[in-house]
């Protein structure tokens, strides 16, 4: 073979930095913004998210900083989560899921109500609880990463008392990036 480029030194990749595993962590939303659901039925609430304390400080503006270095702008930033707000023909559930997570961000800052002003979410204290996720990716092989499954109050986070999620699978191919909001066109990422 032929050198295909001049310098060539071998040396242990850095690889990239790793999302936070599946477990419960102190975050802060750090953006919101509004998107439409698959459907067009709705309009979701996107939270951008990002560890505050422990180990994994920092990490999802880690990995998407890194990422984004190594492959341009098209990466998104994975620290997201979406909310659904109910709507009167939706099952009993989903209305369950969408306040249990407003009330976990109530509960985790003194005096915050949800009035339906999705702005007013940015800058808020919330425990996020982070699950494990399997798919297949675009060479076929079976791949495993971790998401933002849904919110915790923050007093549970620091206390243990966060429920340990079971793992996700997704039954359709492709690249887990289609699921993750590119939020940093409309929100200042702070890195």
């Amino acid at each position: 073979m032929k050198p295909t480029y001049s310098g060539f030194e071998a040396k242990k990749s850095s690889g990239f930095a790793q999302m936070p595993p599946a477990g419960c962590y102190v975050a802060e939303i750090q953006g919101v913004k509004l998107e439409d659901s698959y459907n067009h039925d709705r309009q979701n609430i996107v939270l951008m998210l990002e560890i505050t304390e422990g180990e994994y400080k920092g990490q999802y503006h880690k990995v998407y900083e890194e990422q984004r270095e190594s492959f341009g702008d098209s990466v998104k930033y994975r620290g997201t989560l979406h909310l659904s707000p109910y709507m009167e023909s939706d099952p009993s559930w989903m209305k369950s899921k969408f306040e249990g997570n407003l009330y976990c961000v109530e509960r985790s800052n003194d005096g915050y109500a949800w009035d339906w002003d999705e702005s007013k979410l940015k800058g808020k204290k919330v425990g996020i609880n982070v699950r494990k996720l399997f798919y297949t990716g675009r060479d076929g092989s079976q791949k495993e990463t971790t998401e933002i499954a849904q919110l915790e109050t923050v007093d549970d986070v620091r206390n243990g008392r966060c429920a340990t999620l079971k793992d996700r699978v997704r039954k359709d191919s492709g690249a887990t990036q289609s699921e993750y909001s590119d939020v940093s066109a409309t929100v200042d990422v702070p890195f």
